[in-house]
């Protein structure tokens, strides 16, 4: 993921709303939501470009993964359970620059696997996990065209109940760039990529989800390009044999980066959250229909450089809200928090701070205590912040016993 997840006087000047806030919340505002930042420390790789989180030695508490395009390495580490993490190893196969990582269990042996892109050659790398924290050299499927793979996903594209992988591939001038599927054959096998294209130029960022309730996951992709200039977000909806139709094109900010899927109005179709890097310090917002289109975008302030969004329910009402990785030129940086409303709006920003230039963020409950915490890699001076989430969640009633 190249991009990557503020400075309050210039995000203000800018036109933001926005509510500071450290461990708590500014006095006299109520944040809802507050974490306590644990540690900002001194990460494993140099210049990281992708963290990803997952319970990959069936401990009960999630461990991290970091990779960067300068260590041809999958670094990782067991969770503690009190936000902080225990000694990394580099153990398991990446290609030679790794740039973006995932955890899925792709081989269904119960044991999470950990699948790397690469940022100079046109392949995956999937390291197969033995249960116990460590993981294999793996295999390294080619993707076809393009010459880097900025992201990947796993799910099962062709309804055979083995997990295929689908990304994106950066194009050079003969080859605008494309999405390629790898399907699953089982044993640990692929089929050759397929390469179709992605609606746009320069693909990024790519969500999977079961847009029209058919029960076949569709694809919506982040291309930060178009012929024409801008680059827009394409969806493309699945067959259930692993093709999908043309792409349908929307608008969402200039250079559409990263896209998430959630339901964020509650009427049970997904929703999208996009977030472009196009210097106008917004994310993006598009209600899905259920049919497999969606409104036009709504636009939300979130400060200078937002660079990857999450979403979660962070204070446990229920409803969805978005963690953004937001960063101006000089730090501080912070995590921008904003609550959902449950109708697919959400309030103005809280912010945490974390490390220098955070270029992505991940959600997991580092902790154990089902409240859902946050982690950055913070490609600007190579740490990794870890903010815990410290909101009171509402009790859960219970009906009176007769």
């Amino acid at each position: 993921m190249k991009q990557s997840i503020l400075i309050i006087g210039l995000a203000l000047a800018a036109g933001a709303s926005v509510l500071l806030a450290g461990d708590a919340a500014v006095p006299g505002k109520s944040a809802a939501v507050s974490f306590r930042s644990v540690v900002t420390a001194n990460g494993p790789v140099l210049y990281p470009y992708s963290i990803a989180a997952g319970d990959f030695a069936h401990t009960g508490i999630p461990g991290l993964a970091v990779v960067g395009v300068e260590e041809s390495a999958l670094v990782h580490a067991l969770g503690k359970g009190n936000g902080r993490f225990g000694r990394w190893s580099d153990n398991g196969g990446t290609g030679d620059a790794p740039n973006f990582v995932i955890f899925a269990d792709v081989d269904l042996d119960g044991n999470l696997d950990a699948v790397t892109t690469d940022g100079d050659e046109p392949y995956v790398v999937v390291a197969f996990g033995d249960g116990k924290g460590n993981f294999d050299r793996g295999v390294g499927p080619r993707t076809g065209r393009g010459y880097d793979t900025p992201q990947v996903a796993v799910a099962d594209l062709n309804g055979d109940g083995i997990p295929d992988l689908v990304g994106t591939s950066s194009g050079v001038a003969s080859n605008p760039g494309n999405i390629f599927i790898l399907l699953g054959k089982g044993n640990r096998q692929f089929a050759k990529a397929v390469n179709i294209s992605s609606g746009g130029h320069s693909p990024n960022g790519i969500a999977v989800g079961d847009l029209n309730h058919d029960g076949i996951p569709d694809l919506v992709v982040a291309n930060s390009l178009s012929s024409s200039g801008p680059g827009n977000v394409a969806v493309l909806l699945g067959k259930g044999d692993g093709t999908f139709d043309k792409p349908v094109r929307y608008k969402a900010g200039i250079a559409p980066w990263q896209v998430v899927l959630g339901d964020f109005n509650g009427d049970g179709n997904l929703d999208l959250a996009v977030v472009s890097i196009d210097g106008e310090n917004k994310i993006y917002v598009m209600l899905g229909k259920g049919d497999g289109t969606f409104s036009p975008s709504k636009t939300y302030a979130v400060g200078l450089g937002p660079s990857s969004v999450v979403p979660a329910d962070f204070n446990g009402d229920g409803r969805l809200d978005l963690g953004v990785a937001t960063c101006g030129e000089r730090p501080p940086c912070h995590v921008a928090v904003l609550l959902g409303n449950g109708d697919g709006t959400f309030q103005p920003p809280v912010r945490f701070r974390v490390g220098l230039n955070p270029v992505q963020l991940v959600v997991a409950d580092f902790t154990h205590d089902g409240k859902p915490d946050i982690a950055t890699i913070n490609g600007g001076d190579s740490t990794i912040s870890i903010l815990l989430n410290t909101t009171p969640f509402p009790t859960p009633s219970h009906p009176a016993l007769n």
